[in-house]
């Protein structure tokens, strides 16, 4: 991992990314709070992170728009646009002023549809090809880590100086972002002009998808499994209260140890990549999962604490498994749609699989939650296992950048950067 990061290119590409999920997070649980404060409704505040999802909708348009322009600008871009979408949020005054933050929240996520598909389609331009599976585990680390604190220090800094401080840091931190995206230089191919109708073009990625069966196999087993993962979100309070006879602060520390076991997921990826597949990974992530479910049936605190960290290196490794396998095998022009559609295919079920999870840990008890998880997870595990690996496309004009953009020491070798779009 070390020699990777000195790839000049690529520390600026992940500095812009853990900036940006930075802001992110530490911005979705202060607008909650928020909300809440001006409201008195937990309803309310539920509705912010609705509000965000819902950009998700655009995601086939988003894709088609990454696969029109060049990807360093149009990220740079999206990091400025998610800075000046954010600041009228300081407009907000009132429980009056709340439809606001629901329509603000929508925009975000809606420059966020952008952003994801924008962020997998570039790397390939900046590492090679087989350091594809190394670079994603840096980045799934850091945002592993990101999605544990940065919610802290949104809701401390909320606390302390209030809601305005917050917008104020997360458009610095987005500005900062496009800065390091600006900064890098690389060569990316032009963009691929063509004569298709317009609906043909937006759901080309969709048909790249349905076409390939082992990658068709890969977006159901990912679907199958995050229409389950959503349970976690209630299970937790439920693991340490009930299960463990622990105060729910208790939940921190299983957070802590999801966290260590991220760090060790995104490091040992690439390696367990190189030996298997980025298909075997995801099956063996799969396998983890469902493990991980059982051991947080038990009521003995260590069994649960391996359980948490089980899942704390599973669950890297399917998101690193499943990108670094659709970054390989989809061509250049089409890789922003084909990401575009595996985000649509799982984001949807995610967002379904919390409210079903919400309104279950009401009527069932949370073990047989956690043994619906096990045998969905297990099933999409053995469904996956009879794919084949798929072979990468050809070398583009992105991979041999990247080939020459890597220097031998710390020092910068830069490749010019295309005009752009």
């Amino acid at each position: 991992m070390v020699p990777l990061l000195r790839i000049p290119q690529l520390r600026l590409y992940i500095l812009g990314d853990a900036l940006s999920n930075f802001g992110d997070f530490a911005l979705f649980l202060a607008m909650a709070i928020w909300v809440k404060t001006l409201t008195g409704s937990t309803t309310a505040a539920g509705l912010v992170m609705f509000a965000f999802a819902g950009g998700s909708l655009l995601l086939p348009v988003s894709g088609l728009l990454v696969d029109r322009f060049r990807r360093r600008p149009l990220l740079a871009g999206s990091y400025l646009s998610s800075a000046a979408v954010v600041l009228p949020l300081l407009l907000v005054r009132d429980s009056g002023d709340i439809w606001m933050i629901y329509v603000i929240m929508f925009l975000y996520g809606a420059l966020g549809s952008v952003t994801g598909p924008a962020q997998n389609a570039f790397l390939p331009s900046v590492v090679p090809e087989d350091r594809l599976g190394d670079a994603n585990g840096v980045v799934q680390s850091l945002r592993g880590l990101l999605r544990v604190f940065s919610p802290i220090i949104g809701a401390g800094l909320f606390a302390w100086l209030g809601a305005e401080a917050v917008v104020v840091l997360d458009a610095a931190v987005f500005v900062l972002a496009a800065a390091s995206i600006a900064l890098m230089k690389v060569t990316e191919s032009a963009p691929t002009p063509t004569s298709e109708p317009w609906v043909a073009e937006t759901t080309g990625g969709l048909r790249f998808l349905r076409g390939n069966a082992t990658l068709r196999g890969l977006v159901v087993a990912c679907a199958l499994t995050m229409l389950v993962i959503g349970f976690y979100e209630s299970i937790g309070f439920a693991v340490v209260t009930e299960g463990l006879g622990r105060a729910a602060t208790f939940l921190a520390v299983l957070g802590a140890v999801q966290a260590v076991g991220t760090i060790i997921g995104g490091a040992t990826a690439g390696a367990v990549i190189r030996r298997t597949s980025e298909l075997k990974l995801v099956v063996i992530a799969l396998a983890m999962v469902a493990a991980s479910s059982l051991l947080l049936t038990t009521p003995i605190v260590a069994v649960v604490i391996a359980g948490m960290l089980v899942l704390g290196i599973s669950t890297p490794w399917i998101v690193i498994g499943a990108t670094t396998a659709l970054q390989r095998s989809t061509p250049e022009d089409l890789r922003g749609r084909v990401f575009a559609a595996f985000e649509f295919g799982v984001t949807v079920p995610q967002v379904a699989s919390i409210a079903v999870g919400a309104s279950l840990i009401a009527l069932l008890d949370y073990r047989v939650l956690l043994l619906v998880v096990c045998g969905v997870v297990l099933a999409s595990a053995a469904f996956l296992a009879t794919k084949r690996a798929v072979p990468a496309v050809a070398a583009s004009e992105d991979a041999d950048a990247a080939e020459a953009d890597v220097p031998s020491g710390d020092d910068q070798v830069t490749v010019p950067a295309g005009d752009k779009a």
